[in-house]
């Protein structure tokens, strides 16, 4: 019975410490261990924006003219885009706009190699100093670029973040999605860590990094190239920053189905890319370490956890109330996310059943995700979510 003891108490334990203990420190130390970089407006060095696109016929024209609208010097950015052999009508719109714009490079690589190769090939093919990560679906604000570059003219920074914002469609209300809720919890998350100069992986539709810290990404095994790269920086041990000035726009999935999805697929990219920045494990990375321990992995396995709470509690129903009531609040919740379920079939939206079951569809993607990693089932190419 001890064993059950043990493993109840440790896995609720560091659910607890994700979700509620580790942001709570991080909100404490950015508040009396917070690091102050200087910020200089007037700096601005050459810019090199990196595009990968694979069939995005619909969206890349806008968000290559969002770029363009952006307060920078024009001749101080580059947009470098490459096309991994697309299908639709992606290279003629391409090809159309770089013949408008000088400072725009369009590369048409005619074999699908996956979104690391072709990113590793335009950051060598890049002149910017600083090199600027854009998906293809991301609308940049105005003052985006100017506000991401602001604070390269201290040397112990490495990389910096922007606030991606997502949109909703409507039907992506409707089909129970509580994405926005969990990303404005990341955004706040990101935000403090970003104030210690640790940001634990950047938002992928808008980063940036000195191109002196690229690091090629392996492209032998799945990896989450933003994850990967900007764990590289903290890895030289250079600060990674998060600013909330340079803002973009992405629409989240329009479904559930697809948040399902894009969620079973990352979870098992993530763990996959664990293996090549194991070193950022060890406690002499202290804060990075603490950080990258809470916030990533220890989440990763929360539908594990969740399965051995349930199982314990269950060996534990004997020894009191207190586990007696937890066993039933737990079975009272999963029931909650089927009702939540059916509701939302039934275009009924009660916040309680809803966020029950947007957590419980979640960790089952998770978990899911997870099982494709331990039995090498994930996809070798990135498949973008559908627009």
């Amino acid at each position: 019975m001890n064993f059950f003891y043990f493993l109840f108490f440790l896995s609720l334990l560091l659910l607890l410490h994700s979700y509620l203990i580790y942001p709570l420190s991080i909100w404490i130390f950015s508040k009396f261990s917070r690091k102050n970089f200087s910020a200089n407006g007037n700096f601005q060095p050459k810019v090199s924006i990196l595009i990968s696109a694979f069939n995005e016929e619909k969206v890349i024209e806008n968000t290559v003219r969002s770029l363009l609208k952006c307060d920078y010097p024009n001749e101080k950015i580059e947009i470098l885009i490459g096309s991994d052999n697309s299908t639709d009508h992606t290279c003629e719109v391409l090809e159309n706009i770089s013949n408008e714009f000088s400072n725009i490079k369009f590369f048409n690589f005619n074999e699908r190699r996956g979104k690391p190769n072709v990113i590793n090939d335009l950051a060598d093919l890049a002149q910017g100093e600083i090199l600027v990560f854009c998906d293809a679906n991301t609308i940049y604000g105005q003052d985006a670029i100017k506000n991401l570059v602001k604070k390269y003219e201290n040397e112990n920074v490495g990389g910096v973040s922007g606030k991606l914002r997502l949109m909703e469609f409507e039907k992506t209300i409707k089909s129970g999605s509580q994405e926005k809720r969990y990303w404005d919890f990341e955004t706040w998350l990101k935000e403090h860590e970003g104030k210690l100069g640790i940001l634990i992986g950047a938002n992928g539709g808008i980063y940036s990094i000195r191109k002196k810290y690229f690091e090629k990404i392996p492209v032998n095994r799945p990896v989450m190239d933003d994850f990967y790269i900007s764990l590289k920086v903290l890895e030289k041990r250079k600060a990674f920053l998060y600013d909330n000035k340079a803002v973009a726009e992405e629409f989240a999935a329009p479904t559930i189905k697809a948040e399902f999805n894009r969620k079973v697929r990352n979870n098992s990219i993530m763990m996959s890319t664990i293996k090549v920045i194991k070193k950022l494990l060890n406690p002499a990375y202290g804060l990075i370490s603490y950080g990258l321990w809470s916030h990533k992995i220890i989440r990763w396995f929360t539908p594990v956890l969740l399965l051995l709470i349930f199982a314990a509690n269950f060996f534990l129903m004997n020894q009191g109330n207190f586990y007696r009531y937890f066993f039933f609040i737990q079975l009272l919740f999963y029931f909650s996310s089927v009702i939540g379920y059916f509701l939302i079939k039934l275009s009924i939206y009660v916040l309680p059943f809803t966020i029950s079951y947007y957590f419980t569809m979640t960790n089952t993607a998770m978990f899911i995700g997870l099982i494709k990693f331990l039995f090498k089932k994930q996809m070798p190419f990135w498949q973008s979510t559908p627009r």
